[in-house]
């Protein structure tokens, strides 16, 4: 599998986005992970110790509604667009070392849980991807977690 990324737009509240034919904004940080005293909360890059990215990667769904969460607290809800699959909505994300769950569900009806580890002092990046082939195939999330930023290209 071939990641690319084609073009970034910066946005607020640490959000990316690959351009693509728009249909709406893309989804933003929940309430829940913007607030400065949050267990998991939204930073700058540099502060974070994870560097989420979170895309439907599903020509079938052209849009799709996604919740994330993080130990409970919801990262983002909202309806993420395949566009041309090169879209990425980044969440940078500031938390206590240690292990961690991170779980997304879909309204498809496609749901993940996975635990993870996050260092005190070095960030991780991951990628939750969600997937569909077509009405028969069940939609599924892939995910990875790794040391090194990812490079989408």
């Amino acid at each position: 599998m071939r990641l690319a990324l084609t073009c970034v737009l910066v946005l607020g509240a640490g959000a990316l986005a690959g351009c693509g034919t728009a249909t709406g904004p893309d989804p933003s940080p929940d309430p829940d992970v913007t607030a400065a005293d949050a267990e998991v909360r939204v930073v700058e890059e540099k502060q974070a110790n994870l560097v989420l990215y979170v895309s439907n990667q599903s020509f079938d769904d052209e849009e799709v509604r996604l919740t994330v969460e993080v130990d409970g607290f919801t990262v983002v809800d909202g309806d993420f667009r395949v566009e041309d699959q090169h879209n990425w909505i980044k969440f940078a994300l500031r938390m206590a070392p240690g292990t961690h769950n991170v779980t997304a569900e879909a309204a498809s009806g496609a749901a993940f849980s996975e635990a993870f580890q996050v260092p005190g002092a070095e960030a991780r990046f991951a990628v939750i991807d969600y997937w569909g082939k077509d009405d028969h195939d069940p939609r599924e999330f892939s995910w990875f977690i790794q040391r090194e930023p990812v490079a989408f290209g």
